[in-house]
């Protein structure tokens, strides 16, 4: 088996600016920048109708601005009635959120919690400030387009045929279960060793496609219930072996076992 080598965080920013969205994987960034592709040392070809998008932090984010339902600079708007507020935002080309302070955040929800100060779901709170569509609605359109009549997939808008969408999906929970896969993918590419806050912070970028309302809830009144439950399987994986059950405070280590698992 191969040794595993840990590629510190300057050198995979370098391979994320020059990786193409949806086409490159770091080794393939390596083996182009290494001249190992029988000579071709110039970008991969984007595939056909997609504008060029860097990496972007927010995976549904990514796939909205290179399908140009969202656009680079696009604003953003967040009303909160109630505070007689409204917030603005901004998208840049690498899929993050600018708010007018000059912050930039890697999902919809940590820009709402910055603003907030508490968990906010921000695929529900921020809208399209053209038409006033949700993040989430446009996200479902995406996701679950139309069907027309005669059975053929659309993303063309009908009042005949509404969407198709999981009745009550956003009251729910992601299950424990779910968060093991990414935890162990998290860990195995930072080396089999990270700090728990960059693996939440992380696991929160990797998973907001499948977060529900329910995940946002907060547990023991402090914590918000999705990384309650992702420290929940920790201890899970600690009793399969998975990870190791004494390790520096703050931090998750993977055993040999961990390393070696695929999901």
């Amino acid at each position: 088996m191969a040794p595993t080598i840990r590629v510190d965080d300057e050198v995979y920013a370098l391979l994320q600016s020059k990786a193409e969205a949806f086409v490159d994987t770091p080794n393939t960034v390596l083996r182009r920048l290494l001249n190992l592709n029988g000579g071709v040392t110039g970008p991969v070809e984007s595939p056909a109708r997609r504008p060029r998008v860097k990496p972007a932090s927010s995976t549904k984010l990514a796939r909205l601005l290179a399908d140009g339902i969202l656009r680079v600079n696009e604003r953003l708007v967040w009303n909160r009635r109630n505070q007689g507020q409204q917030h603005e935002a901004w998208l840049t080309d690498d899929g993050r959120l600018r708010l007018r302070d000059g912050s930039l955040h890697d999902t919809p929800s940590s820009a709402a919690r910055h603003l907030a100060g508490y968990e906010v779901n921000g695929w529900t709170a921020w809208q399209r400030q053209r038409d006033g569509k949700a993040l989430s609605d446009i996200w479902a359109e995406l996701d679950h387009p139309v069907v027309s009549t005669t059975g053929t997939a659309s993303t063309e808008s009908s009042s005949e045929v509404p969407a198709q969408r999981s009745v009550g999906r956003k009251r729910g929970q992601t299950p424990q279960k779910a968060f093991r896969p990414y935890i162990l993918a998290i860990l195995q590419e930072a080396g089999g060793r990270q700090e728990v806050d960059k693996v939440l912070a992380e696991l929160e970028r990797r998973m907001e496609h499948v977060f529900l309302d329910g995940d946002y809830g907060v547990v023991d009144g402090d914590e918000v219930r999705w990384r309650n439950a992702a420290r929940w399987e920790r201890k899970a994986m600690v009793d399969d072996g998975l990870i190791k059950r004494t390790a520096h405070r703050g931090v998750w280590e993977l055993t040999r076992e961990g390393m070696n698992t695929s999901m």
